[in-house]
């Protein structure tokens, strides 16, 4: 590469990654407005039926895009003696003292110095506590308990615009 074809990438690079920041920033404006058109739009349900959350398909352009709205997220940890932490125990017959690893506590919730879940990934540790808490009231409880909150209380959950599933709209 000679001294010009240094300075064109250069230039270039710069220009692009310009581009790149101001485009991602319009797409986030995009995807927000997106959303909330997606909220107040009929919602049909996933394609896996495994999965909790639903969906609505928006159209434009000649092109349809599904717009998904995951299960709520359930919290990844806990600190033991926590409020949390008794609730979930109480909720799953734990006793402190019972050998964890033995208990329905402990197949679904390891200890650090705060519990962690065995699973990270919540569709995967949902379809476990199913199988694992003998009662529908049981898991009911243990996944309102696990929901993320945000600082007024609220569930948070994600959104996902579906850009890698846009179709061609057929007429």
């Amino acid at each position: 590469m000679n001294q010009n074809e240094i300075a064109t990438d250069i230039a270039r690079g710069h220009e692009l990654r310009n581009r790149i920041k101001s485009d991602t920033a319009e797409l986030k404006l995009i995807e927000k407005r997106l959303e909330s058109v997606a909220l107040l739009a009929p919602h049909i349900p996933l394609q896996d039926a495994e999965r909790e959350g639903k969906q609505t398909i928006l159209s434009g352009a000649g092109l349809t895009l599904p717009v998904v709205f995951e299960s709520d997220l359930l919290i990844g940890s806990f600190t033991h003696g926590s409020s949390l932490h008794d609730s979930i125990t109480l909720l799953l017959n734990h006793e402190p003292g019972q050998d964890s690893k033995k208990t329905l506590f402990g197949a679904l919730f390891k200890s650090s110095h705060t519990y962690e879940r065995r699973i990270s990934d919540g569709h995967k540790f949902r379809l476990a506590a199913k199988c694992a808490v003998p009662t529908n009231e049981g898991f009911n409880g243990l996944m309102h308990l696990l929901k993320s909150r945000d600082k007024d209380g609220i569930v948070k959950s994600k959104t996902v615009i579906a850009w890698d599933q846009i179709k061609k709209k057929t007429p």
